[in-house]
């Protein structure tokens, strides 16, 4: 839904939309312990009416992005479309070289999807693809990942949660909150937020993110969460807020 409202209320405004996809897979997905299979992100952005300009897909597996070229020539010849390999934090300057550098008379905005399964990524990462006119919807990986690891991640050597968060001293800010009552999810979810906000993207409060909860315990697995320098793209995500469903549309298998 965002794909769609994203590509058709933008297009008349800029020459050339881009998707970008960093964890695309190979395109289509099996919902764990059935035989149901769906499509995934990277097809699923090609079936809107208005398609994007071009599409940078990303993924460490080299079988899956090949698997998904040849989806993609099925479901969408013609398609423009490129394919990096390779772990996204180490293949950044190939992608940024993939986004056209917009002009005054040639604008360019991008839409970044980025749905890791823990957290794995860089801030760094996602501040070089800020340099360009881009909005991203970024999957927290926190209940799978972060929440679940933080005994592990706590410790001094461990520097995943910091390269994540691009703050060294998350430990002391965290110990700070715990003392508070607060809990570890939310805490990381505000952290993120924060260090956009030093990218000049606009706040984005929790009740903003999208919580997604286990089917089985009702646990918190992740958060999805929209970062946007324009009010603009916040009204386009208000609106997917509104009309999906919290027990279907995000639930996960």
């Amino acid at each position: 839904m965002y794909d769609q409202m994203f590509a058709t209320g933008m297009k008349n405004q800029w020459q050339e939309m881009v998707y970008l996809d960093l964890f695309s897979g190979s395109g289509y997905s099996q919902i764990r312990g059935t035989s149901d299979i769906l499509q995934a992100s990277p097809l699923l952005a090609l079936q809107i009416p208005d398609r994007f300009s071009r599409y940078i897909y990303c993924d460490r597996d080299a079988e899956n992005l090949e698997a998904l070229r040849r989806r993609v020539e099925r479901h969408a010849p013609g398609t423009s479309a490129a394919y990096v390999p390779g772990d996204i934090d180490e293949t950044i300057s190939q992608v940024l070289e993939l986004i056209p550098r917009g002009t005054s008379n040639h604008r360019v905005l991008s839409f970044c999807f980025v749905d890791p399964f823990s957290v794995d990524l860089r801030f760094s990462t996602i501040r070089r693809l800020s340099e360009r006119y881009i909005d991203f919807l970024i999957l927290l990986a926190l209940g799978m990942d972060a929440n679940l690891n933080l005994p592990v991640y706590i410790e001094e050597h461990h520097t995943r949660i910091e390269q994540f968060l691009d703050n060294p001293n998350w430990r002391a800010e965290w110990k700070a909150e715990e003392a508070r009552g607060k809990r570890f999810i939310p805490f990381m979810a505000q952290q993120y937020a924060q260090a956009m906000m030093q990218l000049r993207y606009l706040a984005t409060p929790l009740e903003r993110m999208y919580l997604v909860r286990s089917d089985q315990k009702n646990l918190p697995l992740y958060y999805l969460a929209f970062f946007s320098r324009h009010r603009r793209g916040y009204d386009f995500w208000g609106e997917v807020m509104k009309y999906s469903d919290p027990q279907l549309g995000l639930s996960l298998g």
